[in-house]
């Protein structure tokens, strides 16, 4: 049995975003079950973010980016609508089996080419980037069980003290940020789960 790794993510994150490739990989090299936990961005929780951090965040996350060779910069800020319905649908996308190619679709669309996720349009677009039904996705982004589930997640993470992403949680263990995958790979390492 494969032990379980937690990774909660936002899509409201461009650290989350750059995170999230090497997140899906790891199950490729060790042996755990990855575990989506999408989360509600923290200012849609009443978080305050000053501007100058703001600022920051995206200059850092395009420095990261180039060096990751991932794109970034055509931003569509997800905020309220967007995150919410990506949220709901990478619900259903766990269920289907899709969630890897939902929550890559969704942040590559939201990061780097400025994809409106609030507007059926966009969403549809990242739906069928990941192989899944627009019908099915449209009845989960209104689904109040599946946002349900979320907000479970949002206070799971709270719970642990943590409020930013992305986080892993590997048994009693947490790593917050994106930088800290290569903490977490040796930790998996010397647990002897790589493949």
């Amino acid at each position: 049995m494969s032990a379980r790794l937690d990774f909660f993510y936002s899509f409201r994150s461009p650290y989350s975003y750059l995170a999230a490739p090497r997140a899906f990989a790891l199950p490729e090299r060790f042996d755990v079950d990855l575990a989506f936990r999408g989360v509600i961005p923290m200012a849609m929780r009443g978080e305050a973010v000053p501007r100058a951090k703001r600022l920051h965040t995206l200059r850092d996350a395009a420095r990261e980016a180039r060096r990751l060779g991932m794109p970034f910069g055509r931003i569509h800020d997800p905020i309220g609508r967007g995150a919410l319905r990506c949220l709901a649908v990478s619900e259903h996308a766990i269920a289907a089996g899709r969630a890897r190619e939902f929550v890559l679709a969704a942040g590559r669309a939201i990061w780097s080419e400025a994809v409106d996720v609030s507007r059926d349009d966009g969403l549809q677009l990242v739906c069928g980037r990941a192989g899944l039904r627009w019908d099915e996705c449209a009845a989960a982004a209104r689904n109040e069980e599946l946002l349900a589930r979320v907000q479970a997640n949002t206070d799971e993470l709270v719970a642990l003290g943590h409020w930013g992403v992305p986080v892993f949680v590997f048994g009693d263990e947490l790593f917050w940020g994106q930088d800290r995958i290569e903490d977490l790979e040796r930790t998996l390492r010397a647990a002897g789960l790589e493949w």
